[in-house]
């Protein structure tokens, strides 16, 4: 299949009866987002917004690299590109961002890695501007732990996902540029610090 035939609605089982929604073989549990957004508040408030935003990239991370596992056993891709293309496709499906790439580019056996793309109304840019003023770094977290995940999980070896511009600190839109770790500067010395306990 190609990453834009995914359909989450086919595949989602609301029982009443248990309580329990279910994608394939995992649980789901719907939220408004605004819960999120004021917890993530609190973590803000109680942690101090590093530490916050440390556990925000790490829960990223974690549910990216989940999501990739779920998609890769269940779906038969036809080329491992679509694989790749089907994270921006279940992530916008999810509510979070609408995520469209723009340019990608990967080679195993090199070790290069290159995607970029634009995430439209992140859930997480409105929560923060909903507490916060503009921000001088960006602050979706979680959609950088999340597509940083996902591309770990698909190429193997560590990947690390920043926004060059993100709504939340006053851009017009959000982008993404994921790239193994050694090809970022000083920029991504607090995203690598918070992601490598993964990679060991």
């Amino acid at each position: 299949m190609k990453a834009s035939d995914f359909n989450l609605l086919n595949n989602l089982n609301f029982d009443h009866g248990t309580g329990i929604t279910t994608f394939k073989d995992s649980r789901l549990v719907l939220m408004d987002a605004n819960s999120f957004g004021m917890l993530r508040q609190m973590l803000i408030d109680t942690m101090g917004i590093d530490r916050a935003k440390n556990l925000l990239l790490k829960f990223g991370y974690k549910n990216g690299y989940s999501d990739f596992v779920q998609m890769k056993t269940n779906y038969t891709f036809e080329s491992e590109l679509e694989l790749l293309a089907s994270g921006p496709v279940i992530h916008t499906w999810e509510g979070m961002v609408h995520a469209a790439p723009t340019k990608i580019i990967f080679d195993r056996e090199n070790g290069d890695f290159f995607f970029t793309g634009v995430w439209s109304n992140s859930y997480e840019a409105e929560q923060h501007l909903s507490f916060n003023e503009f921000s001088e770094k960006p602050v979706c977290w979680t959609l950088m732990g999340y597509a940083s995940g996902w591309c770990t999980a698909f190429f193997g070896s560590p990947l690390v996902a920043i926004e060059p511009k993100c709504a939340g600190k006053g851009d017009e839109r959000c982008e993404w540029k994921i790239q193994p770790p050694d090809k970022w500067g000083n920029e991504a010395t607090e995203y690598i610090s918070a992601f490598e306990e993964f990679w060991k």
